[in-house]
């Protein structure tokens, strides 16, 4: 190569470039894809509910979706209730505490019906 540098010491020189460049990529990156869409969490409690995104596909929570525009979630989880929500591209972590679908509680048997 024609710069005068040895390799080496050209190497050495980039490194401060390359690691400001992943800094700045770590801190930005979560936060917005190239398109202008915005990147929002969704975490669930219990964790592992079908989070579907109305017109895009769905994950398992916790997961990221990315949002260009706000979109309407159906999350689902078996033995709790569905939830519907609306989230919007500024929304960038969204935690849903699922209800259970029936008690957990103590059962009176007085209280079940009988068995014929």
């Amino acid at each position: 190569m024609a710069s005068g540098q040895p390799v080496e010491e050209r190497r050495r020189s980039a490194r401060p470039t390359l690691c400001a460049a992943l800094a700045a990529l770590c801190a930005f990156g979560c936060q917005s894809s190239g398109n202008g869409a915005r990147i929002a969490v969704i975490e669930t409690e219990p964790p592992g509910a079908i989070v579907k995104v109305e017109g895009f596909g769905e994950c398992v929570s916790p997961c990221s979706i990315e949002l260009d525009a706000p979109r309407r979630l159906t999350i689902a989880k078996a033995g709790f209730k569905k939830r519907v929500m609306e989230i919007t591209p500024g929304d960038r972590r969204v935690r849903v505490d699922l209800e259970l679908a029936a008690p957990s509680g103590d059962v009176v048997a007085d209280d079940l019906p009988p068995l014929e």
